[in-house]
């Protein structure tokens, strides 16, 4: 046994020290900003005189967002649950962002009725929360935010009685995390992607919160009206066998499975063998990507941030492609265009549980390639990328009852 330990817990506004000596525990506090913490008491107070008020008939709902693709599916899920009339809807949208990304998501956030629209895009953890203390936001009835994410799961314990939801981030962050207490969830809304990608676990490690679809119909409604305002922004003539390459965000969380260059690489070579197919290639970067890429003849470039899932393309685009993008997989769900991917080479995440869902559910970018496309039209090509599609995916368990992703996250989560 150590004759002396020291641990150290961060917050917002102090720090926790507990010290272990010779058997001896001791524990205390040091407030690095005593206003915050002043106006935190202050926040407790009226967060507890608001929850014991008398009810005015009016319900207000907090959603955190963290980028395009789940503030459109909240904003279907405000008009899915009929959150209108009697409700006030105070949005959060919270990532990385340009000017211009963050200009689209404030103005696509206007087709559902808000009382509050914040953004706090490239805002560090600690400021976030303390804007919430700062302007007193401590009237919120229920709470809707995505799974697994450290920063919303700080907010939502600024409300203990609120009721607090999941919504849906696409079909990565779809297991339950270790640091939630999933007790308190209410619903778990996630959309059924493909009719095949619904949860990962036992329902008991999801707190026995109630699952609720998110609506196809709901999605796509907001998303027509996303692609009026912002058209999808490259001509496609079908006659060149357009395909769309999603690509790949090298941030500091996934920068332990592959480098920049080695995206660049693995990019380029596949982009390389569909234009060498006869593909016209068409490229999406990731919305949070800065990197300044340059087109040809054969490369076209679309500088859109809305997720590609906004726009109807299946008569114009023959498929998407990526390394690994989920909107490989949502495309089909959503627009009926069919996804292929190339997980295999980033090697270092053979074991992580988002990769797999990836690998499971969308075939490899190989059996496009394998597609002989030599005299045939658009339409010919689309039924025959179709079909090898589909015969992927028929077969395919649903991911509640997949054990290969099963064994995986039990080996994630050490589970026995």
């Amino acid at each position: 046994m150590k004759l002396l330990s020291i641990e150290k817990h961060t917050s917002a506004f102090f720090t926790k020290y507990k010290i272990c000596f010779s058997g001896i525990k001791i524990s205390f506090k040091v407030y690095i900003h005593f206003i915050l913490y002043f106006k935190y008491l202050i926040f407790k107070y009226k967060y507890k005189r608001y929850t014991l008020r008398k009810n005015d008939g009016i319900t207000r709902c907090l959603f955190l967002t963290n980028g395009n693709l789940n503030l459109i599916n909240s904003m279907a899920l405000i008009n899915q649950l009929k959150l209108k009339e009697n409700y006030e809807n105070t949005l959060l949208v919270w990532t990385e962002a340009d000017k211009k990304y963050q200009e689209e998501m404030r103005n696509i956030s206007k087709f559902v009725p808000l009382k509050k629209y914040i953004s706090l895009c490239n805002k560090s953890e600690d400021y976030t929360i303390k804007y919430f203390i700062d302007n007193q936001l401590s009237n919120y009835d229920k709470i809707y935010f995505t799974n697994g994410h450290a920063l919303f799961n700080k907010i939502i314990k600024l409300y203990p009685n609120a009721e607090k939801n999941i919504t849906d981030e696409g079909i990565n962050p779809i297991y339950p995390a270790s640091f939630i207490d999933y007790k308190q969830i209410k619903e778990i809304i996630f959309a059924k992607y493909i009719n095949k990608i619904d949860w990962i676990g036992e329902k008991s490690l999801w707190g026995g919160g109630e699952f609720r679809e998110l609506k196809k119909n709901e999605f796509l409604e907001i998303s027509k009206q996303c692609e009026k305002l912002y058209p999808f922004d490259i001509d496609l003539n079908p006659e060149d066998k357009n395909i769309i390459f999603l690509g790949t965000f090298c941030s500091k969380k996934s920068s332990k499975y592959y480098t920049l260059e080695e995206l660049f690489v693995w990019q380029n070579d596949i982009i390389e063998k569909l234009i060498n197919k006869g593909y016209k290639v068409i490229f999406k970067p990731h919305p949070r990507d800065l990197y300044e890429y340059k087109e040809n003849e054969k490369f076209k470039i679309t500088k859109t941030k809305l997720p590609l899932e906004c726009y109807d393309l299946k008569n114009k685009c023959l498929a998407v492609a990526s390394i690994f993008s989920t909107a490989s997989c949502t495309m089909y769900h959503y627009q009926n265009v069919a996804g292929f991917c190339a997980t295999d080479l980033i090697k270092k995440a053979k074991d992580n549980v988002g990769f797999n869902i990836i690998k499971e559910y969308v075939p490899h970018i190989n059996l496009l390639l394998n597609i002989d496309t030599k005299a045939k039209t658009f339409n010919q090509l689309r039924e025959e990328i179709l079909m090898e599609y589909l015969n992927f995916i028929k077969d395919k368990p649903l991911l509640s009852e997949n054990k290969i992703i099963e064994k995986l996250f039990k080996k994630f989560r050490n589970i026995t």
